[in-house]
């Protein structure tokens, strides 16, 4: 009953359709032109777009199953249960139930699954589509054997691979009309581009794959060896086979690209992939239909199917030395891991030993590791290693954002590395020969080939550094001021700094822009940057020369001489400029030399004079007092300098001639300061005693002073011996105490004098009989009190 039921609505369903009748325009010869074909062919077109298929009617266990059929046919990455969503069910649900819709793809849009009944117009990394005729009903019984599905991926190649394979070349090779030549040039043809596709497939994965035809699969060795034109195409196929394996089993050595540089475990890695390599190739050799095929190619007596064989038994060998070479890697694995994960360079050299003497183990043991060339290629991708973690331990990004003393130390550091690893390398390799004379002969050139490139690519960045510093002002622990210059000419002088600052800038950028390629050892371009970032730098040196002749030409004693390098002096730490700035403080010290001889010689003409407002003695003594000032502040300003101005042959001497100038001052002093105190009379003090005026003898009737005028000088001089710190003899000093009332009552005698000697002046002879009697009361004379 229950197929009865079955058949019943088996029949309802198609009941429900109309199914469009088969024409073969090709085959149908009835007509006499071809223009009557062409409208019947349109008339045809007109009928089948004018029905209207009718929706068909599913129990619901049918339509589930149905929905449950392409569920489990659809095949995409990492698809699970639970992304089967309702909403996903509900477009299955509906493609089935619309014969006019001939597509659904089943796909993922982010992460949600979606199905629908048309191609997505965004792009998706796989796709699974069904495919049905124009109106089809699908039916449960029959729903595998009607449907087309399949599945594209992201790869062009895998889908043409899988659609040419799988879909068109059965109904090719199956073809039966055409004739013999044609159909033997034709499937030649689909053999090479099946054979040449599938291989650069699967080359691009790493994998060496056979292309296997399925053409004669189902015949007989005696039937296909009997069909020539086959026999010739599968010896096509297999003189492809040959090739590939050729090439699989002379890839003896890992071939890195140029942005990319081998370990030792990318050694190990590639010997592991050989190995999975060839068993794969093994294995496909061994397939039945290969076997067949080779059967098939022997009967015949083929030519090509020798060295095919051959090379079968070469992959067993093959085999057999990739597991040595893998066994005997093995020892370097976890050492080398370990130097992977090394951070700081200075612990480089730690490692290197023991990986050097596991290389030479394996060199004196492995069977098939023994020849210079692998173990020279083992040293180049430990030198490629240890590029590798210099190379990730220097930050560029820092130096260019201004941390250009952390650079310096980094790059540095990078260069004692790869001068340690060399150091290492030809110590053991002296100890290894000094066992097994002219054992150790490698190639050390290819070796540190890379080694010697990145040192030199260091050293050219410490050199940028440098720059970024000396002209850049760029300096992350100190701040470098700006240039300033003083004269007339300052403006000028400062526009030429920041035009030097302009250009520098301007050539940084450039370096900057190729900071991918600055320690990449396999960029040869850095060497046409560097170069053209040099030729900036001697531009710039040029004109700081020139600028540097252009400040010293308005320099005019030492202390501006001075100033004008402090001014310069970033620009005096770049070796090519040293030269001049060497130069120039020679001629700094030159004028500080000819001012002391200008000194000496000052000093001996000018011995006898003193100022016109300053005592004979203390006068000189200050003089020269102030001359050993000028010098010992000269002295001060060159001692001072002489931390950052750079060193002179000469100014040791230039000390030691202002040391003997200053102390022959301090000697001349000091003889002046003892002719001084041997000409003061011990009995200074009596004049104090004296009268403070007297009548005077060379005009009769006037007054004048009558202190003693050595009085005034003795404290004249006493007072400019204490401006320079010298002791007063004690009677001179007792004299000098009263200075002051001295001065006070000299200046008080003096207004009188004058006002009574300006009065009697304007007095007549006889007016002066008229007023005798006070002249003569006036002219009483008191004794002073000092």
């Amino acid at each position: 009953m229950a197929d009865e039921e079955g058949e019943e609505q088996d029949v309802v369903v198609v009941a429900s359709t109309r199914k469009r009748p088969k024409v073969a325009w090709s085959d149908d010869l009835s007509h006499d032109s071809e223009e009557e074909r062409e409208k019947e062919r349109l008339a045809q077109l007109e009928r089948e777009l004018a029905e209207t298929p009718v929706k068909p009617i599913y129990p619901q266990e049918d339509l589930e199953k149905l929905v449950g059929f392409v569920m489990k046919m659809t095949t995409l990455y990492d698809l699970r249960d639970e992304d089967w969503t309702d909403e996903a069910k509900q477009g299955i649900e509906e493609w089935i139930l619309e014969p006019k819709h001939l597509m659904l793809s089943v796909y993922f849009r982010g992460d949600k699954l979606k199905a629908t009944p048309d191609i997505p117009l965004v792009h998706v990394y796989d796709l699974t589509y069904f495919l049905r005729p124009p109106d089809h009903v699908f039916q449960v019984s029959t729903f595998h054997d009607e449907i087309t599905f399949g599945t594209f991926v992201d790869s062009v190649e895998s889908n043409m691979i899988q659609l040419l394979e799988n879909v068109y070349a059965p109904y090719f090779f199956s073809v039966n009309t055409w004739p013999d030549s044609v159909k033997s040039e034709f499937c030649s043809h689909i053999h090479t581009f099946l054979a040449k596709l599938t291989d650069m497939y699967y080359k691009m994965l790493g994998l060496t794959v056979l292309y296997i035809p399925q053409e004669g699969q189902q015949l007989s060795f005696e039937k296909a060896s009997a069909d020539r034109e086959l026999v010739k195409r599968l010896e096509g196929v297999v003189v492809y086979w040959t090739h590939q394996m050729k090439s699989c089993l002379e890839d003896t050595a890992f071939v890195a690209s140029q942005k990319e540089l081998l370990c030792p475990s990318d050694e190990y890695d590639f010997w592991i992939y050989r190995h999975e390599n060839l068993n794969a190739l093994l294995f496909q050799v061994k397939n039945p239909a290969v076997k067949h095929i080779t059967k098939i190619l022997v009967t015949t007596h083929s030519t090509f199917i020798h060295q095919f064989q051959a090379l079968c038994e070469e992959v067993v060998q093959k085999i057999a030395e990739a597991t040595s070479n893998i066994e005997y890697l093995q020892v370097i694995k976890q050492p080398c891991a370990i130097l992977e994960c090394v951070v700081d360079p200075d612990e480089i050299s730690r490692h290197i030993p023991k990986i050097i003497n596991l290389f030479r183990f394996i060199w004196m043991e492995s069977p098939y590791y023994n020849s210079e060339t692998r173990i020279t290629n083992l040293f180049k991708a430990l030198s490629n290693q240890i590029i590798i973690l210099c190379r990730n331990y220097i930050k560029l990004d820092d130096l260019f954002d201004g941390a250009t003393k952390k650079a310096l130390g980094e790059f540095s550091k990078c260069i004692d590395c790869c001068k340690r690893y060399r150091e290492i390398y030809d110590v053991m390799a002296e100890a290894h020969n000094e066992i097994n004379p002219n054992s150790w002969m490698l190639d050390t050139g290819s070796i540190f080939n890379y080694i010697d490139s990145f040192i030199q690519r260091c050293f050219d960045m410490l050199d940028v550094c440098n720059c970024m510093i000396i002209f850049g002002r760029i300096d992350e622990l100190e701040p470098i001021s700006k240039s300033i210059f003083a004269g007339a000419r300052g403006d000028v002088f400062e526009a030429k700094c920041d035009n030097i600052e302009r250009l520098f800038f301007s050539a940084l950028l450039d370096v900057r822009g190729v900071a991918h390629t600055i320690l990449d050892v396999q960029a040869p371009s850095w060497y046409d940057d560097i170069l053209n970032f040099r030729s900036v730098i001697k531009d710039i040196e040029i004109i700081i020369e020139n600028l540097v002749e252009s400040v010293f030409e308005g320099v005019n004693n030492v202390e501006e001489a001075v100033l004008a390098l402090f001014s310069l002096n970033n620009y005096s730490k770049r070796n090519n400029l040293k030269r001049i700035f060497k130069r120039k403080t020679a001629e700094v010290w030159a004028m500080f030399s000819e001012e002391v001889q200008e000194s000496k010689k000052d000093m001996v003409s000018t011995r006898s004079q003193h100022p016109a407002d300053m005592p004979s003695f203390a006068g000189r003594a200050t003089v020269l007092k102030m001359r050993k000032n000028r010098l010992m502040y000269l002295k001060k300003i060159m001692t001072d300098a002489s931390v950052w101005m750079m060193a002179c042959s000469s100014s040791e001497e230039v000390i030691m001639h202002v040391n003997r100038l200053t102390g022959a001052i301090d000697v001349a002093i000091r003889e002046l300061w003892i002719s001084w105190t041997h000409n003061l009379d011990e009995k200074c003090g009596a004049g104090l005693n004296r009268t403070l005026m007297r009548k005077s003898a060379e005009n009769p009737g006037l007054l004048e002073c009558n202190i003693d005028s050595n009085i005034l000088d003795l404290c004249h001089e006493a007072a400019h011996w204490e401006n320079l710190l010298m002791d007063i003899p004690l009677h001179a000093y007792q004299v000098y105490m009263k200075g002051k009332n001295v001065y006070y009552v000299f200046e008080s005698v003096l207004a009188v004098v004058k006002g009574y000697n300006k009065i009697l002046d304007s007095l007549s002879d006889e007016e002066r009989l008229l007023f005798k009697p006070l002249i003569n009361v006036s002219s009483f004379i008191y004794p002073s009190h000092f």
